[in-house]
């Protein structure tokens, strides 16, 4: 799964779950709605064929004075299990904190994974021809 996967899927979670609020990348400048960002991704090798993908989202209400009494509750259950390309992916840890007097939630998703090693060539169909077997004689 890639990081943009992952963003694109939170972006049609936030459109599904708030149709009538709009969402948008925080690079994209509006007075109104929701807006998310990519804090941080890593990729951390635990061994040699088991990787860690950590992938921090901060999401936020551009309005901090009308933040509806519910928003913090239906992010939660919206965001705690999102769908990358039909594959849950549940957020390893979700919080709200404020930043600059502006509330905030972050946004955790880890995902392990493994390299599969390359399985071995399967046997091919070998073709068998008659052939014309020439005699000679001394």
């Amino acid at each position: 799964m890639t990081t943009n996967q992952l963003t694109t899927a939170i972006a049609n979670t936030l459109t599904q779950h708030f149709h009538d609020i709009p969402n948008h990348p925080a690079s994209t400048p509006s007075e109104k709605g929701i807006t998310y960002r990519l804090l941080s991704a890593q990729l951390t090798r635990e061994r040699s064929d088991r990787f860690v993908q950590s992938h921090a989202f901060e999401i936020r209400w551009l309005n901090p004075n009308d933040i509806p009494a519910t928003l913090p509750d239906e992010l939660f259950e919206a965001l705690e299990t999102i769908d990358v390309e039909g594959t849950p992916y549940r957020a390893t840890e979700m919080r709200w904190e404020t930043e600059n007097d502006t509330p905030r939630m972050l946004v955790y998703y880890t995902m392990r994974t493994t390299k599969v090693s390359e399985s071995a060539a399967t046997m091919q169909q070998l073709e068998q021809r008659p052939t014309a077997l020439k005699v000679t004689r001394e």
